[in-house]
C-alpha cells in the first residue's frame, strides 16, 4: 500500500513538473494568442472540448466565432488549439503559408501507438511523405491511371446497381462494396465478393472507424501527457493502452494482409496488374522502400473507400428529402444520355450533375473539422500568435455553410453551382489545404459523379413506408469524428420502371462478375 501511496505522489508530482513547463514555455511571448474561454489553472481549457458522444465538433467550436471572432484558441495542459472560423484565415494559413504549417500534430496515441504515422494521412512532412505523396499521384494523378480508373468505377458501379436491383434495403452494405472493391482492385489487384460480405472490404471500414475515433484531437489523454504512455496499468485512467492495442493490431493486419496476399500472387505468377505489384516490380531489393511503398497501399486503400462512403450515404439521404433534384437530373440525363446508362465520357455534357456533385461535397463535407494540422514555426495572423507546435482546426463544414457565401446553406441546391455567378466551389476546402490537398481528388470526385449519374439515370429514391403506410422522415443527422457519415436512415431505392430495370440487367453483360479473390485470401496467413 505504501509502494502505492509513493508512486501515486510521483506520479502526480511528474504531472505537475509537466504542466508548469509546457505553460511557462506557452507563455514566453508578448503576443497574445487568439482568444478563447478562460480555462482553469494547470489544466488549462480541458473541460471546453467536445464531448464524446455530443454534437459533431464543427458544431461545437463554430461557437467560438460568435463569441470571440474568426479565430480562437484553447490550451489543454500546456498545447493550443488554434481554431479557424474563417476561410480567408484557413487558406492564408494552410495553403499560402504551408511551408510552416503542413506537419500533422504528433499524437501519440494514433500516431506511435497505434501506427497511423506510417500512413500518408498522419505522416509527418518528410521525405517518407512526400514518397507517399509521388506514389498515390502516379496512380491517381495521371491521364492513364485516370482512364483505367474510369473503367474499374464503371464496372463496379454496374455492379452497384445489380445489387440495389436485388437487395435495395442493403444499401449501404452495397455502397461499401462499390466503394472498396474499385480501390481494391486498383491497388492490390483483388476482386472482391461478388455478393454479400467481403473480409477486406468490411476491414476496411471498421479500421476507418477507429481512425476517425482515434485522431480527435483532445480525446486521449497521453497525446497531451505523452508521458502517461510508460504510466503502469494498473493506474487508473490508463485504459487507453488496452484499446490502442487492439487498435494497432486491426490497421496491422488491414496493411499486411492485401499485402502479403500480393507478394503470394506475385510469387505464383498470379497476380493482375496493380500499384502494389508494379511497385515491387520496380523496387529491387531495397526493404525500406517497399515497406514505404505497402504504407502507400494501405493509405489509398483506407483513404479512398471510407470517404467515399461518406458522400454516397449524404447523396442518397439528400436524394430521399430532394425529389425535385432527383427530376431535374433526370430530365438532363434523358436529353443527353437516352436509353442507356451514362459513363464518364458524358461528364462534360451532364453540367446538372456535375453541379449535384458539388452540392453533396458542400451539404456536407467528409471531414468536417478538417484534419488538423500543425505548424512547425512561430506565427502570427491578424497580431495573434501562433505557437510552434500549434494545432490548427479548420471549420471546414462553416466554410460550406456560411449563409454570406452559400444563401440557405442547410437546402440541397445544386443549381447555385450553374448559371453566370456560380457560388464558390467547396472543393477549394473540402479536399484539404497546401501540401496536405488530397492527391486522390481527381478519382473520388470521379467515383462520386459516375455512381451518381448511373443511379438517377435508372432508379427513383424516395421516402421510405412502414409496414401501416405511413411515410417515414430521415434525419439529417451526421456521426462525429475526423471522418462523418449521416447516421443510419431508411430510404425507398426502386426502378424508374420496367425498362430501366432491363437496362441495368443488360450491362452486366458488358461488365460481368469476376471470380473472387476472397476464398485465396481466407487460406493465407498474415
Amino acid at each position: 500500500m505504501a509502494i502505492a501511496s509513493t508512486a501515486g505522489i510521483l506520479a502526480l508530482s511528474l504531472v505537475a513538473v509537466y504542466l508548469v513547463s509546457r505553460l511557462l514555455r506557452s507563455n514566453s511571448s508578448e503576443r497574445p494568442l487568439p482568444p478563447g474561454p478562460k480555462g482553469l489553472p494547470l489544466l488549462g481549457n480541458v473541460n471546453d472540448l467536445p464531448k464524446p458522444g455530443g454534437e459533431l465538433e464543427c458544431h461545437h467550436w463554430l461557437k467560438h466565432r460568435d463569441l470571440y471572432g474568426s479565430i480562437s484558441s484553447v490550451t489543454v495542459l500546456g498545447q493550443t488549439f488554434i481554431i479557424i472560423n474563417d476561410a480567408k484565415i484557413a487558406l492564408q494559413l494552410l495553403r499560402d503559408r504551408s511551408a510552416i504549417h503542413s506537419a500533422r500534430p504528433h499524437m501519440v496515441f494514433s500516431s506511435d501507438m497505434i501506427g497511423w504515422k506510417n500512413t500518408l494521412a498522419f505522416s509527418g512532412y518528410t521525405d517518407t511523405f512526400k514518397i507517399h505523396r509521388k506514389n498515390i499521384a502516379k496512380v491517381a494523378g495521371s491521364t492513364v491511371s485516370l482512364t483505367v480508373f474510369d473503367r474499374v468505377q464503371e464496372e463496379e458501379s454496374v455492379h452497384f446497381l445489380l445489387n440495389l436491383l436485388d437487395t435495395p434495403e442493403n444499401l449501404f452494405d452495397h455502397i461499401k462494396k462499390e466503394a472498396g472493391a474499385v480501390i481494391l482492385k486498383i491497388t492490390y489487384g483483388y476482386t472482391a465478393e461478388a455478393h454479400g460480405n467481403d473480409h477486406l472490404v468490411d476491414m476496411a471500414g471498421k479500421t476507418m472507424h477507429e481512425f476517425a475515433e482515434s485522431t480527435v484531437p483532445g480525446k486521449w489523454a497521453v497525446d497531451i501527457m505523452p508521458f502517461l504512455r510508460y504510466a503502469p496499468e494498473w493506474l487508473p485512467g490508463t485504459g487507453f493502452k488496452n484499446i490502442a492495442r487492439q487498435m494497432e493490431l486491426q490497421l496491422r493486419q488491414t496493411t499486411e494482409q492485401p499485402y502479403n496476399f500480393v507478394k503470394q500472387q506475385m510469387r505464383e505468377k498470379k497476380n493482375k496488374v496493380s500499384f502494389l505489384s508494379q511497385a515491387i516490380d520496380n523496387l529491387g531489393s531495397d526493404p525500406e522502400m517497399e515497406n514505404i511503398h505497402k504504407w502507400s497501399a494501405s493509405s489509398m486503400y483506407l483513404g479512398g473507400a471510407d470517404t467515399t462512403v461518406s458522400s454516397l450515404m449524404t447523396f442518397f439521404l439528400a436524394m430521399t428529402v430532394y425529389p425535385e433534384v432527383q427530376e431535374a437530373a433526370r430530365r438532363e440525363l434523358d436529353s443527353v444520355v437516352g436509353d442507356r446508362l451514362p459513363t464518364s465520357a458524358d461528364r462534360e455534357r451532364l453540367p446538372y450533375i456535375q453541379a449535384l456533385v458539388s452540392e453533396t461535397h458542400r451539404w456536407h463535407p467528409v471531414a468536417p473539422m478538417a484534419l488538423p494540422h500543425a505548424s512547425t514555426k512561430e506565427d502570427i495572423v491578424g497580431g495573434y500568435r501562433i505557437p510552434k507546435g500549434s494545432l490548427l482546426m479548420a471549420n471546414n463544414w462553416w466554410f460550406t455553410h456560411d449563409p454570406a457565401v452559400y444563401p440557405d446553406p442547410m437546402i440541397f441546391r445544386p443549381e447555385r453551382f450553374m448559371g453566370p455567378e456560380p457560388q464558390p466551389d467547396p472543393r477549394n476546402w473540402i479536399f484539404g489545404y497546401g501540401r496536405r490537398v488530397c492527391p486522390g481528388r481527381y478519382v473520388a470526385d470521379n467515383a462520386l459523379f459516375i455512381t451518381i449519374a448511373q443511379t438517377l439515370a435508372v432508379y427513383k429514391i424516395q421516402k421510405a413506408v412502414d409496414g401501416n403506410g405511413k411515410t417515414i422522415e430521415p434525419e439529417l443527422k451526421f456521426e462525429a469524428g475526423v471522418v462523418s457519415h449521416p447516421i443510419p436512415y431508411r430510404t425507398s431505392i426502386t426502378p424508374r420502371s420496367e425498362k430501366h430495370a432491363q437496362i441495368i440487367r443488360l450491362a452486366e453483360k458488358e461488365y460481368p462478375w469476376e471470380k473472387s479473390d476472397a476464398e485465396t485470401l481466407k487460406a493465407m496467413k498474415w
